[in-house]
């Protein structure tokens, strides 16, 4: 199991302090005390200049050594558009990994959640080493930096997740493999059972995940992955992926997507490494109730109707195709994916 350990969690409250401690050492303060002095509201606080700069090398941004901070690339990059509504912050923050145990907690519980229930939660997943201590010293920390964000709204003493993913920051990405993109309940025993799966499959998954950046590079890959993820979110889903699957989102039920470049000539090859791949994503993921969606480029032609129905009616998979940027399938898929708001063709 891969534990939250006490690295995984941040410690500097106000998010803008974290974005003003990058600038700080852009402009060439170095150590805890300098950058403190240039933050407001710290200034003259070593303490806290070091809180401030551990933020934002947990982030990426920073590099420390013996005292001295210097920019990542990264952190490079940000200093051109030092702005919270930077998607490369953004994605930063969304990246740590309790966020990305939390974020689908909190899908799952559309009431909302009191902050002792997302402490309990936190705490059912995080390394017992740690200590009873660290988690209620961190937890408005960890509250607060999506709350700025606008992914966290806090009413009636309960935190509701807002889905604020946009053109901007389109979709979730997942980093580790062995998190269910998915979760049904968020409990320990999905993530085990998950990392098991993937760990046997170990060796297969690295010509996978090859395939699959392949696949990634082509525009036309891309455009149809942002073409649903555009629908999903216009439905308040929220869309995420990871390293093998293009696609997952959970409404009432959920939804795995497979999405495929296609031609005249490779339709068929095509689809048939689509279906086996949805097939080994549901099991990897743990998800047998999960529904399996191929997305493909063009619609079949006249010799390959028939695949539709062997997709949908004998494997139980949808089909969905691409056609000047809107999504069109038979009226069965149409009826069963309302959230897509597919056409007729």
């Amino acid at each position: 199991m891969n534990w939250i350990t006490s690295g995984d969690l941040p410690q500097a409250d106000r998010l803008e302090s974290v974005l003003a401690t990058i600038i700080a050492v852009s402009n060439g303060n170095r150590t805890d005390i300098e950058i403190a002095n240039q933050v407001p509201g710290i200034e003259g606080d070593d303490r806290q200049g070091r809180y401030y700069r551990a933020a934002a090398v947990m982030l990426g941004f920073l590099n420390n050594e013996n005292n001295y901070a210097s920019l990542t690339v990264k952190g490079e990059e940000l200093v051109n558009n030092p702005s919270l509504n930077n998607p490369l912050f953004i994605n930063a923050i969304l990246n740590l990994k309790v966020y990305q145990r939390l974020i689908p907690y909190m899908e799952l519980h559309s009431e909302g959640l009191t902050r002792e229930e997302v402490l309990l939660y936190l705490t059912s997943i995080s390394d017992p080493r740690m200590g009873d201590s660290m988690l209620p010293r961190r937890i408005s920390t960890i509250l607060a930096w999506p709350r700025t964000l606008g992914f966290i709204n806090f009413e009636d003493e309960k935190y509701f997740l807002i889905n604020n993913f946009n053109n901007t920051v389109p979709m979730l990405e997942v980093q580790e493999l062995e998190q269910p993109l998915l979760p049904r309940t968020g409990n320990l025993e999905e993530y085990t059972t998950v990392h098991e799966r993937v760990q046997l499959a170990d060796r297969e998954i690295s010509i996978m995940k090859n395939q699959v950046a392949q696949e990634r590079a082509l525009n036309s890959h891309r455009r149809l992955v942002n073409l649903v993820a555009d629908k999903i979110r216009g439905s308040e889903g929220v869309p995420r992926y990871n390293q093998l699957i293009d696609l997952a989102s959970k409404f009432d039920e959920d939804y795995i997507f497979e999405m495929k470049s296609t031609n005249e000539q490779n339709t068929k090859p095509q689809i048939r490494k689509g279906l086996s791949q949805l097939y080994e994503y549901r099991y990897l993921q743990s998800s047998p109730n999960a529904n399996l969606v191929l997305v493909v480029e063009q619609p079949l032609n006249q010799n390959d109707q028939w695949i539709q129905d062997y997709l949908e009616i004998d494997r139980k998979i949808h089909l969905v195709w691409d056609g000047d940027d809107e999504l069109y399938a038979s009226e069965h898929t149409i009826q069963q994916l309302p959230f897509l708001h597919l056409r007729r063709p």
